[in-house]
């Protein structure tokens, strides 16, 4: 574990200073921030964007409670995630000494594991065993290495004085070439909860919600994956293809969260709906699931025929879309941010997506860059520490270009993420898209934005709250902060994009844009898509049961190619 990001504490001095100076001597990546919320985003972002487990240090009492939200994303994205939290000594808890709460208990419903570590004096040689048996037990449950699903773990550390140690402090010794103490198998990988068939001869539809690993999925066969599911070069499906479709079985990854119609798809008569998922990962919930399947078998060969129908149903959605943003008079909208950051980006780059609007109007009016790897707090998919998370994911890439784009409420909701003291590394490699729309534009889209809600009796109860508007002035809480900023139209997004690249600094582009055209837009789009399937006909159906009915009756096709 290289990265720690700590928040400045008395009981937690002693930890600060020691960690302090192991960042010296390189032995570890150490940030400071005053806010335990937004350090827990941070390093979450930089667990998420790096693969590695990164560590929060805290003090005692409320700074605990503080660590909640970060902590319950990191739980549902299955995020190896630590929390070191510092406590009073074991004598004084329960007896109401200043600032002790019960700290070992605030956290449990969200982590996987909490662990009161050793609270001796002295670090001889019996503490070191201790200690070691402890860190790697909780490392080993926080990797999913011993339960199986990855998730938070919380070290709390009873220290009976908040002074700096007296001399250095002889910690556990690694092993010689930074391998681990303990070697643990991969529980997840060596083990299965149930294995389903499936016959890809039978007309098969894979979703992959977040949380995918892209190297389950069956080859050669398009899927509808969310931005967050890196596909490489193989077809991605646009999340409207599933509405004119009609498969026999369905295939579930990940959570897919982001689009309604998946579960109107699995609620169908006669689909077949399997989720696939490892030991102690199933967690997503969907009433028409009828297989739960830790390692599903793919046997078989899509028929070309529905391969073709799938690819087909994807060029129309996306030709539609595509002419419908182009001729829509005023592009000034959400959906236009979206396709103008899409194109400003360059293989190798990291894109963050905010949620709510942001992530839902990349899946549904763009298609990302080769090479371009999109990260996206959809946990809880809540709009709470976006900006940290991206600012934890860009520290830990330096090499890359992060782009977040986010709205202004997700924006404003988590701005405090800018702050940061003058000792302390900014990331140079952030550029912050911010899509001001004034407000909450994803009720526009929900029911509560119909016209019927907005009439009385409801008067401009909509507009209070779900729209809320907000009066921030983003320049001047950048300037606050010391953050640069510059307000550009959207037709200037993609230089302001390319000249904020080599300016090698944190940076906040806002863009405004309006919310009330956003339902007439989407409605266009529909009627635009239903309008190019009622004048395409839909051959290769037939097709498709001819070709695999012949496949079923040829000895020498019949037989069941297992593909891994």
């Amino acid at each position: 574990m290289k990265w720690f990001v700590y928040c400045p504490g008395s009981r937690n001095g002693p930890l600060g200073f020691e960690l302090a100076r192991r960042a010296r001597s390189g032995e570890i990546n150490f940030q400071v921030r005053l806010d335990e919320r937004s350090a827990a985003f941070v390093a979450l972002g930089i667990t998420k964007a790096s693969g590695q487990p990164a560590a929060v240090v805290t003090t005692s009492g409320t700074a605990v409670s503080n660590l909640l939200p970060a902590v319950t994303e990191a739980n549902y994205s299955d995020l190896p995630l630590v929390l070191v939290t510092a406590n009073r000594p074991p004598e004084v808890l329960g007896t109401g000494a200043s600032q002790t709460v019960e700290q070992t208990a605030l956290l449990t419903s969200q982590t996987r594991h909490v662990q009161q570590v050793w609270s001796g004096e002295s670090f001889g040689p019996e503490a070191n065993g201790i200690l070691r048996s402890q860190v790697c037990r909780a490392l080993g449950i926080g990797t999913g290495r011993l339960l199986g699903r990855p998730g938070p773990v919380q070290l709390d550390v009873p220290l009976s004085s908040g002074l700096p140690p007296s001399g250095e402090i002889d910690c556990p010794a690694g092993r010689s070439d930074n391998a681990p103490w303990i070697r643990m198998p991969d529980v997840a990988r060596s083990r299965t909860s149930g294995t389903e068939t499936i016959d890809l001869r039978r007309p098969t539809l894979i979703i992959a919600g977040d949380g995918t690993d892209p190297a389950a999925l069956p080859p050669r066969l398009p899927v509808m994956a969310e931005p967050t599911v890196d596909l490489g070069d193989r077809k991605r499906l646009h999340p409207w293809v599933l509405d004119y479709v009609d498969p026999e079985q369905v295939v579930i990854y990940g959570r897919p969260t982001l689009h309604r119609n998946v579960g109107r798809l699995l609620a169908r008569d006669g689909v077949r709906a399997v989720l696939a998922g490892g030991p102690g990962d199933w967690v997503y919930a969907a009433p028409d699931i009828e297989v739960l399947s830790g390692n599903p078998q793919f046997h078989g060969e899509a028929v070309p025929a529905w391969t073709e129908e799938l690819e087909l149903a994807d060029g129309i959605v996306r030709g539609q879309w595509t002419r419908v943003m182009n001729e829509t008079a005023d592009r000034r909208i959400g959906l236009g941010v979206a396709r103008a950051v899409l194109a400003g980006l360059q293989s190798g780059d990291v894109l963050w997506l905010g949620a709510s609007n942001p992530i839902r109007d990349v899946s549904l009016a763009g298609v990302v860059p080769a090479g371009v790897r999109v990260l996206s707090n959809r946990g809880v998919a809540g709009i709470d520490g976006n900006v940290s998370a991206a600012i934890g994911a860009a520290l830990s890439a330096p090499d890359r270009t992060v782009v977040a784009l986010l709205g202004d409420l997700t924006f404003a909701y988590d701005a405090s993420g800018l702050q940061s003291g003058r000792l302390e590394q900014v990331p140079d490699n952030l550029i912050l898209v911010v899509s001001n729309d004034s407000g909450g534009g994803i009720f526009e889209l929900l029911e509560q934005g119909d016209a019927r809600y907005r009439q009385e009796p409801y008067g401009d109860t909509f507009e209070r709250i779900y729209g809320t508007p907000q009066r921030v002035d983003i320049a001047q809480l950048c300037g606050a902060y010391g953050v640069a900023h510059r307000r550009v139209e959207l037709g200037d997004l993609g230089i302001a994009l390319r000249q904020e690249r080599f300016a090698q600094r944190l940076s906040v582009l806002e863009i405004p844009v309006a919310r009330t055209s956003l339902r007439d837009v989407h409605a266009t789009a529909r009627q635009a898509v239903d309008a190019a399937f009622a004048s395409t006909s839909f051959e290769t159906t037939d097709t498709a049961d001819a070709a695999l009915e012949l496949e079923l009756q040829s000895p020498e096709l019949s037989g069941n190619l297992e593909y891994s």
